[in-house]
């Protein structure tokens, strides 16, 4: 049976192929899509959300506009500079097909959740987690419905951040979320900057998503070329998340305990971490072999449209 999957995203060009690998997934049943800020405001990316499902022809899919500011500080910085004019490479994906389903991402989660069967649901959070702070700390019963989190976020390693020098955006971007959600005691696997870093978007990998030959996957070849071209640097990041629910034995699971720093210092957002026994809620994940995971998003991309 497919696993039933909700994602929390700020598209965002690695969050576009992140959304598109699981629409290819048949291991997954993608159920809605819950915008947040992070790499723009809330608003456009809940409409870029749209943009992506209408590429791929699932309009049928629900996108739910949720929090437009930090929980406790104000929206320091966008990540939109690296993600094109438009957030998704600028590559010409038509205007959105249609307006959001509601603001009301927070209680669509947790409506959601409520009415699953214990455990059943994962999370996917792509994008800042103040949606799912807010989730677990105003519908504490929705944890029921979670069979685990796999979120994008932290910098394992000192001076490997991309938003300061020790943290990645993700969680700078709010760190009391970030930290709320670490300590929710709910089932968390981080893919972190240093998972994502080896995973190299080079000129030859590219070709060979664009090769799958599916109108999707030339979008995907174009927005790495773009995003390349404006980040200067080529680590696909989202879509890692996704690739880690299908295909895990890619992956090395080290199990951890962890939280983020909050308060005024200049670590805030940092991720502190330590090797933890194997019962704990949460862990990181290494890097996979690159050459695998582009491999399984051309296979995959072969079935979109």
């Amino acid at each position: 049976m497919a696993l039933p999957l909700l994602i929390d995203t700020d598209p965002g060009i690695d969050d576009a192929i992140a959304i598109w690998l699981a629409l290819a997934s048949p291991e997954l049943d993608l159920l809605g899509l819950t915008a947040v800020l992070g790499n723009g405001a809330v608003g456009p990316c809940a409409e870029n959300a749209i943009r992506v499902l209408d590429a791929a022809g699932r309009g049928d899919l629900p996108v739910h506009i949720g929090s437009g500011q930090p929980l406790t500080r104000s929206y320091a910085r966008h990540g939109w500079g690296v993600h094109g004019s438009d957030g998704l490479g600028g590559i010409g994906l038509p205007a959105p097909s249609r307006r959001p389903n509601g603001d009301d991402a927070v209680a669509y989660l947790a409506e959601q959740l409520q009415r699953a069967a214990p455990g059943s649901v994962t999370l996917a959070p792509l994008g800042p987690l103040t949606n799912v702070a807010r989730l677990l700390s105003e519908h504490p019963d929705a944890k029921r419905g979670i069979r685990e989190m796999i979120v994008m976020g932290g910098a394992t390693t000192p001076q490997g951040g991309n938003a300061t020098p020790h943290a990645e955006y993700n969680f700078w971007l709010d760190p009391e979320a970030a930290d709320i959600v670490c300590q929710s005691g709910v089932k968390m696997t981080l893919v972190t900057i240093e998972t994502a870093r080896p995973i190299s978007a080079t000129p030859a990998r590219i070709a060979r998503i664009e090769a799958a030959g599916s109108r999707v996957a030339g979008h995907v070849a174009a927005l790495l070329r773009a995003y390349v071209h404006e980040t200067k640097a080529d680590a696909l990041f989202d879509p890692l998340v996704v690739a880690y629910l299908i295909r895990p034995n890619l992956f090395a699971r080290i199990p951890a305990r962890f939280r983020v720093a909050i308060g005024g210092s200049e670590r805030l957002g940092a991720l502190d971490w330590q090797p933890a026994s194997a019962d704990s809620p949460h862990a990181l994940l290494q890097a996979p072999d690159p050459d695998a995971i582009f491999d399984l998003l051309a296979a995959r991309l072969q079935q979109l449209p």
